[in-house]
């Protein structure tokens, strides 16, 4: 079951690519407006790490649940036949952002509870929350019910959901290193690279949404009802 979701993600990934890079980008081009306006979130000295920029790291965290709720927009719209544009996303998950904030907290809460027994109930727990957001913008619950349907219909699929999750990251770190190493190979570090390969990489990680949308898909009920 594991590989066949992964066919599955893969394939609908590659078909739409342009439309999930439409609403990837842009908020990927904000999060690096922020860092060059207010300084990196990581600070180096050479080649050692010196410290983290916490104010642009809070305005990050602050993005993230926006554009993961105009992502999850635009599947929906995918689902449906017909992609939407940027504004089109992404005025519903403004609508929905305080309530987006508070599930995206929660989920936080209880993954890094999760890394202080370790990596696997960190990742355990995220994947039997993963579909809190999806009931959030799809079916507009409440961020408690979200994260008490998520629980429960994650339950029957968890350990294929969980595999599926984790080997998609390996993919993606994969296609990011990659990525990075074919544009530095070839035009050198600079801030325009960084800028194409930071883009590039907010396309690629759009990658686990649609693997959890997928599931989520088959085991969710109300799904046709966005």
């Amino acid at each position: 079951m594991i590989f066949e979701r992964l066919k599955e993600a893969l394939y609908f990934w590659r078909r739409h690519l342009a439309a999930l890079f439409l609403i990837s980008a842009p908020f990927a081009l904000l999060g690096e407006a922020a860092q060059w306006v207010m300084g990196p979130f990581l600070m180096f000295d050479g080649d050692q790490l010196t410290g983290i920029n916490l104010s642009v790291g809070l305005v990050m965290l602050l993005i993230r649940p926006l554009a993961e709720g105009a992502l999850i927009m635009q599947l929906a719209s995918i689902h449906q036949g017909r992609a939407q544009g940027v504004i089109a996303c992404t005025l519903p998950a403004l609508m929905l952002y305080p309530a987006l904030l508070l599930t995206y907290f929660l989920i936080g809460i209880g993954v890094t509870l999760g890394w202080t027994l370790l990596f696997f109930p960190a990742l355990w727990v995220y994947a039997r929350l993963c579909f809190a957001p999806f009931r959030v913008v799809l079916h507009r619950q409440s961020p408690i019910a979200a994260l008490r349907g998520a629980f429960q219909y994650s339950g029957p699929c968890q350990w294929p959901l969980l595999g599926a999750i984790a080997l998609t990251g390996l993919m993606m770190f994969g296609l990011i290193g990659l990525a990075n190493t074919l544009f530095t190979g070839l035009l050198g570090e600079s801030a325009g690279v960084g800028l194409v390969i930071n883009v590039l990489a907010s396309l690629i990680t759009t990658l686990i949404n649609v693997v959890v949308f997928r599931f989520w898909l088959l085991n969710d009920p109300g799904t046709q009802q966005p």
